[in-house]
């Protein structure tokens, strides 16, 4: 499958629809991009607080400088992961404009049914983020509306390697 160019893929959602699985798959299409997980990111902050949306916006916007600078760097597509809760995603695509340049984004909104979410995050172990009531939120929020150009994509009956070529499939039509 032949996939359009492509500078920075966002992947959003929920804990628990499939975001970081769906991403290691997708890094198969992609052997020159890099994949940037937020969660990651604040795991190298000391003493990070979960909570805390403001640290969150701040780590979003090194990812977005990150990303900036391994595109800047010949690396593409820049795969940025992270739940990219309430308008998020558009102080992270606000920081990507403010460095200039054009580029070529694509966002994909993954959700899942409130069964399925149930039981993937049962399954999780005691280190990963479990909490029903938050996740739940974030996932009804993916279907409240999407930004311009942004493909919601439900991961319920997808697995990890389904869910990245669905969106594989996606970027070769645009």
């Amino acid at each position: 499958m032949m996939v359009a160019a492509t500078d920075i893929i966002i992947i959003r959602g929920a804990p628990g629809v499939g975001k970081s699985q769906a991403a290691k798959c997708l890094e198969s299409f992609f052997p020159d991009g890099v994949k940037i997980e937020v969660d990651i990111l604040r795991k190298f902050v000391i003493s990070v607080d979960w909570k805390n949306q403001q640290e969150h916006k701040n780590l979003l916007s090194v990812a977005a400088r990150l990303a900036r600078e391994y595109r800047t760097l010949g690396f593409a597509p820049v795969i940025v992961v992270d739940t990219f809760s309430g308008d998020k995603v558009n102080g992270f695509l606000e920081v990507l404009r403010d460095m200039g340049g054009d580029l070529k984004i694509r966002q994909f909104a993954l959700y899942v049914s409130e069964e399925v979410l149930k039981e993937r995050l049962g399954r999780r172990s005691s280190d990963e983020f479990k909490d029903l009531a938050i996740s739940q939120k974030l996932n009804a929020d993916v279907l409240k509306g999407l930004p311009d150009g942004a493909c919601r994509i439900d991961t319920s009956q997808l697995t990890p390697k389904g869910t990245a070529e669905k969106m594989a499939s996606l970027l070769s039509s645009f």
